[in-house]
């Protein structure tokens, strides 16, 4: 097929001369008497400039050449036509698409520094504006036989993308998601979602901090243009754009891959994967966007939650597992707000009811799958299991806290006490069930102890996760603050849910390092803040049955804290905490103070 070119730049030889019908082309039908071979050393040539960071030394017919392919190749009947890059050798196509791919990117770190080469600047203008007409080319390459440059143009085209921001032709967003839809091609379906995956995916400022950030700045003799600051960081836009374009095709798509995997076959696997990275990177927090662009996209969760039988595989488990424990965002979004949406709750509603009256637990395919930490041929898939416990424990402390949120607004009107706490034991058996189902699943999986509890074992089956491990422990607390509340749990759930116990198993599988709750603290990548929080108001009310909990490993836990108390008065004084840590500086003061009296 060819393509029509949409250029600006007028196809016509260099000084007017005439064209001739009859050219020399070589071997690929790319380029007149060597000409290829010239293409390709100037794409070297900008790749070698790139990586530093400026294309000044380029001239501007070495820079364009490539991208206009510079002479008129006659088709044989006498008509000429730019060659589309599928008609390039194999090499070629790779290093033209890997280049294109580093010139955004590059142009993407720059405009984030907010000091960007002219001639990338020009350049990127240009691409664009579509000048090369090389957007549909690439977007054709979705069914090209050869894999590594299907990768190569998807994640080329992705950077397109980013670095066009509001700029993006609706056109070829509509044409990524018609590919998803209506093809049955796996890899055409599977480049359009990859494309869009990694657009959302995008972090704005993604600069490790022991990164040199003046890497990504052209040097000294580069003549540069600075960008505006609403133009260089946010890319909010160019994401909004997908999910639009995503959208109207979401429910047929959703439909789509629910028959793929109700049906299950392997050689749909990987896109099926690639669709439910999609969804989470859709909903996931880290993507920033608007909850009224992603809310279309919480719905026939319901749908997928029946999915999870004997006759899907593990690998599809656990990206089914992974969405939902995104949609169930608890301890970066969930747990700190007073009123919970619609949608995470009918989610987590399902779960439970799953796992208490048709038992989901039953069917988890732990030994058919290879684990990560797996080591003989006996071994079960640990992560698949951490992913459905942090499911269920994310479900069990949505539960509690919608149904405690409804109890508060309801007990506000002075008479409706009743009707609270018989909600609240209603809650609580079916919560006991759920958590004793838990139990027994973990139990008869690994090797624990029939006497440990949840508290404990909760820490050990996630210790090698800090991430979930932390956001376990607040859902555990959360819980059993929860049923606590009205004094309604009995001692046995008092004992399962034990925050003090946990607290203390916690501190034991970091060896009482102080310095590992000030990392965690630091970082973003937990909730510990979160989780240090409540837990230190949990203690200061429950002061007697924290005692009782550590018994004597109360001096060996109260030093942790101590210390660490030290260590956050040491930063804050010399202005380096990263946020204002005084409310739990207050709540360290004040255990130990009571620690203190105890001692006395």
């Amino acid at each position: 097929m060819v393509l029509k070119s949409r250029r600006t730049v007028p196809l016509v030889p260099v000084m007017d001369e005439p064209v001739k019908k009859k050219q020399k082309v070589s071997e690929d039908g790319v380029d007149v008497g060597g000409g290829g071979d010239e293409v390709d050393r100037e794409l070297l040539v900008i790749q070698q400039h790139m990586l530093n960071q400026c294309l000044c030394p380029v001239s501007e017919s070495s820079l364009r050449k490539p991208f206009q392919s510079v002479r008129l190749v006659s088709d044989g009947q006498g008509d000429y036509h730019v060659p589309t890059l599928s008609e390039w050798s194999r090499d070629r196509i790779l290093l033209f698409v890997s280049t294109l791919q580093l010139l955004c990117e590059v142009a993407i770190k720059q405009k984030a520094k907010r000091s960007m080469c002219t001639r990338i600047g020009e350049i990127c203008d240009a691409l664009v504006r579509n000048e090369y007409g090389l957007i549909e080319q690439l977007i054709e390459f979705s069914s090209h036989s050869d894999p590594f440059i299907c990768f190569t143009a998807s994640r080329a085209l992705s950077a397109f993308l980013i670095v066009s921001k509001s700029h993006v032709n609706r056109s070829w967003l509509e044409s990524l998601t018609e590919n998803a839809l209506v093809t049955t091609h796996a890899q055409k379906i599977s480049f359009s979602l990859e494309v869009i995956k990694h657009v959302v995916e995008w972090k704005d400022l993604d600069t490790h901090p022991l990164e040199d950030s003046s890497d990504d700045r052209p040097p000294v003799t580069c003549v540069v243009v600075n960008v505006s600051e609403p133009e260089s960081l946010d890319t909010s836009q160019v994401k909004c754009l997908c999910i639009k374009a995503l959208e109207a095709q979401w429910p047929a798509i959703v439909k789509k891959f629910n028959g793929m995997i109700g049906s299950y076959s392997s050689e749909h696997e990987s896109t099926i994967v690639t669709f439910l990275g999609l969804w989470e990177a859709i909903i996931s927090v880290k993507a920033n966007l608007s909850v009224v662009d992603t809310k279309p996209f919480y719905a026939h969760l319901d749908r997928f939650v029946a999915l999870l039988n004997p006759a899907v595989p593990p690998g599809i488990w656990k990206h089914l597992l992974g969405l939902f424990n995104e949609v169930l965002c608890y301890g970066s979004t969930l747990a700190l707000q007073d009123v919970l949406a619609e949608e995470p709750c009918a989610l987590a509603h399902l779960v439970v009811r799953s796992v208490k009256d048709w038992h989901l637990l039953d069917t988890l395919p732990y030994r058919g799958g290879s684990g990560r930490f797996g080591g003989g041929a006996g071994d079960g898939d640990r992560p698949l299991l951490q992913k459905m416990a942090l499911l269920v424990l994310k479900s069990v402390a949505v539960t509690v806290k919608e149904t405690r949120c409804d109890s508060s607004s309801d007990s506000s009107l002075g008479s409706e006490a009743d009707d609270v706490d018989a909600d609240m034991a209603m809650i609580e058996r079916s919560i006991r069930e759920v958590l004793r189902q838990l139990d027994n699943c973990v139990k008869t999986l690994l090797p624990f102890h029939p006497e440990t509890p949840l508290a404990q074992w909760v820490v050990q089956l996630f210790a090698d996760q800090d991430d979930a491990l932390i956001e376990g422990m607040v859902c555990c607390l959360d819980v059993a603050v929860g049923l606590f509340y009205r004094n309604s749990a009995q001692l046995d759930l008092r004992h399962t849910l034990s925050p003090a116990a946990t607290f203390v198993h916690f501190l034991r599988a970091v060896s009482h390092d102080p310095d590992v709750l000030l990392d965690l603290l630091v970082s973003n990548e937990t909730c510990f803040l979160l989780y240090l929080l409540r837990l230190l108001k949990f203690v200061r009310r429950n002061w007697v049955e924290f005692v009782a909990c550590c018994s004597r490993e109360l001096d060996s836990t109260m030093s942790v804290l101590i210390r660490l108390r030290l260590a956050i008065d040491r930063l804050v004084s010399k202005a380096l905490f990263p946020y204002n840590i005084n409310p739990v500086l207050r709540l360290l003061e004040k255990c130990e103070q009571m620690y203190e009296v105890n001692d006395s």
